[in-house]
């Protein structure tokens, strides 16, 4: 993390692991615990989730960096409002149901990229001045997440080809951002489930 988003934002990280990725499609078993999620799910628990604790650092974190958390959802309600549109968790493909399964379960945002186009250490830090982030200027401070080489995406953004998992993808660096206030336990376990989806472990 870089010395200046450490001070303003202390408890804001990114963790990352590696796994492989040899099967594409999607998993029978994910796709069931998916499906199971769905169902458990409804309007009312939707507008509660927002008062639970993971969910509302995420919120609270989002606030303190200007944006406001009921125009722009944090992910995991992103993805429960996905859901409670289209009827359930429809599966996709191995990668995009593992960062799924992995979100609804911890509320932890998981993002994949390519592991032989990154290099770890990934951290988080402030865009500079006309500094390009997947191909588009950004402006200056905006977070971003980096590696030790370059620009990745914007924090919380989907990645962006070539540097995103893809179904060419062998090996895969899936990497979590924890807010101030949520354990790094639940960012170890949003990984660890992330990545036996996806490598069928």
């Amino acid at each position: 993390m870089s010395s200046e988003v450490a001070a303003e934002f202390p408890g804001l990280r990114a963790d990352w692991i590696d796994c492989a990725c040899v099967d594409h499609r999607c998993d029978r078993g994910v796709g069931e615990r998916l499906a199971l999620l769905a169902s458990r799910l409804n309007g009312r628990q939707a507008l509660e989730l927002r008062q639970q604790h993971v969910p509302a650092a995420y919120r609270s974190f989002l606030r303190q960096v200007g944006i406001d958390p009921d125009q722009q959802p944090t992910p995991i309600e992103q993805a429960v409002l996905g859901r409670l549109l289209s009827g359930g968790n429809l599966p996709q493909d191995r990668i995009s149901d593992g960062l799924l399964l992995a979100l609804l379960e911890t509320s932890v945002p998981v993002v994949a990229f390519d592991a032989a186009l990154t290099s770890p250490p990934i951290e988080i830090r402030g865009a500079a001045d006309n500094e390009l982030v997947a191909g588009v200027g950004v402006e200056q401070g905006t977070l971003i997440l980096t590696d030790s080489r370059q620009p990745l995406c914007q924090l919380f953004a989907s990645p962006q080809p070539p540097l995103a998992a893809g179904a060419k993808s062998d090996r895969l660096l899936l990497v979590a951002i924890i807010v101030p206030d949520v354990s790094a336990i639940v960012g170890d376990e949003a990984l660890t489930i992330a990545a036996a989806a996806i490598s069928g472990g």
